[in-house]
């Protein structure tokens, strides 16, 4: 995928993870990879801001990947309304995926 516009976002706690998905439309058209930590975030933790913040996420997808980065939870445990990847190059192949499902849908 030619110049593919994404930003990789770090949280280091529950509060910053909740604003950032407040403020999902605030980052310029990009998609997103939310870096996730289990030195930083609990499951209780991200599944309680996942489970707050559904309908922003889901709005935000039609338009825009979000992809969570992780390889330290348990994926059947993460809500199938978020994808999850293992590392930065397959959160890109999922971005690039769900690009040519939106393109394919849009015509």
């Amino acid at each position: 995928m030619s110049k593919m516009k994404y930003e990789v976002l770090l949280p280091k706690s529950q509060a910053q993870l909740d604003t950032m998905f407040a403020n999902l439309y605030k980052n310029n058209g990009k998609h997103l990879i939310v870096r996730i930590f289990a030195d930083y975030l609990t499951l209780e933790d991200l599944l309680a801001v996942l489970e707050k913040n559904k309908d922003k996420i889901e709005r935000f997808r039609r338009n825009k990947s979000l992809v969570l980065l992780t390889g330290e939870f348990n994926y059947e445990q993460i809500p199938e309304f978020v994808p999850v990847a293992p590392t930065e190059e397959e959160a890109l192949d999922v971005i690039e995926f769900e690009e040519i499902e939106r393109q394919l849908m849009s015509d």
